[in-house]
This record gives structure tokens, C-alpha cells and sequence, in this order.
């Protein structure tokens, strides 16, 4: 569309530019004519002289209008093209800078989309590692808390055996302090279990 109306114009300056030489063409044959039609009257040779300076002063007023007309003409019509192009390029780059917005809003849209998506993929998948490791870890201290329950028995008897000495009887004794530590072995395994 832009492009017919520029032709147009570029058209429109050189329809101008005819006229105008023909308008000079015009007055050069007019003047032409003047100059060669045969002269009824005798004129004196200093009256011959005035009249061709009259007409030479003429002529060059005409051809001075008609190339203040056309400088006139083209000083306009270049005026408007100038305009006329400054308009549409201001047109077509502010179309490709809207289309760019777009394009970059939309990029950016996509690219927030997709850390959002892997941000809620690591946390879930956090979550699951962390559990894991929590049911592992507690495994493990069940299974140690489960051996050391089985051999409890037997390090105790041979921490006190060790500790009193082997001259000692434990026979009687014995059953007393089995039967003390399984009255508190909850609470000897739990004080494992936590650590304490």
C-alpha cells in the first residue's frame, strides 16, 4: 500500500516536471516566432536594439517564473515524499518492534513455564530422596537396635564378668540384674534409638 502511494507521488513529480518544459517550450516558440516573423514596419536601428532587449528581458522573466514555479513545485512535492517516507518507515518499525515485544513476552512466558515445571520436579523429587534416605536410615537403626537387642544379653554378662572379676559368683546375682535390665530394656532402647 505504501508502495503505491510513494509511486504516485514519484509519478505525480514527474507529471510536473513535463508540464514545466512544455511551458518553457511553449514561450521559447513563442518568442521564436516573434523573432522570425518578417517586420511590416521599419524600424530604426536604436528602437530595433530597445525591442530585442525588451524581448530578451521578457523571455528571461518567463523562464525565471516558470523555474521559480517548478523550484516551488519540487520544493513541495519533495516535502511531502519526505514526510510520506518518514511516516512509513516510523510505521514499519514500530510494527516489528511490536511484533518483537510479542514474540520476546511470549519466550519469556515459555522459559518461566518450564522453571516452574522443573522447580516443582526437584522439590518432588527432594521429597522422595529425603524420604528414602529417612526410611533407609531408620531402617538401619532398627536393625542395629534388633542385633543389639539380641545380644544384649550376652555383652551384659560379659561386661559385668569382666568388671567384677572372675573370682565373683554371679550365678545368683545373676538373675538379678537380667531381670533388672529386661525390666528397663524399652526404655535402654529407646535411649539408643535417640541417640542419648
Amino acid at each position: 500500500m505504501e508502495l503505491y502511494i510513494l509511486g504516485g507521488l514519484v509519478v505525480a513529480l514527474a507529471i510536473g516536471l513535463v508540464i514545466q518544459q512544455i511551458r518553457i517550450e511553449r514561450t521559447n516558440r513563442k518568442l521564436a516566432e516573434l523573432a522570425t516573423k518578417p517586420k511590416p514596419v521599419v524600424v530604426s536601428e536604436p528602437t530595433a536594439l530597445e525591442l530585442e532587449n525588451k524581448l530578451k528581458a521578457a523571455y528571461e522573466a518567463k523562464i525565471g517564473e516558470a523555474t521559480q514555479a517548478f523550484a516551488t513545485d519540487l520544493t513541495s512535492t519533495s516535502a511531502k515524499l519526505s514526510e510520506l517516507v518518514s511516516r512509513l518507515t516510523t510505521d514499519v518499525i514500530e510494527k516489528e518492534l511490536d511484533a518483537y515485544h510479542k514474540t520476546l513476552d511470549g519466550v519469556r512466558a515459555t522459559a518461566n513455564e518450564a522453571m516452574e515445571k522443573i522447580r516443582a520436579a526437584v522439590d518432588e523429587q527432594r521429597v522422595e530422596l529425603r524420604k528414602g534416605m529417612e526410611a533407609d536410615v531408620a531402617a538401619e537403626q532398627n536393625r542395629l537396635i534388633e542385633r543389639f537387642d539380641t545380644k544384649m544379653g550376652d555383652v551384659v554378662s560379659s561386661y559385668i564378668a569382666e568388671s567384677l572379676g572372675g573370682g565373683v559368683d554371679l550365678g545368683a546375682q545373676m538373675q538379678y540384674v537380667i531381670s533388672s535390665l529386661e525390666a528397663h530394656k524399652e526404655e535402654i532402647k529407646k535411649d539408643l534409638y535417640n541417640g542419648v
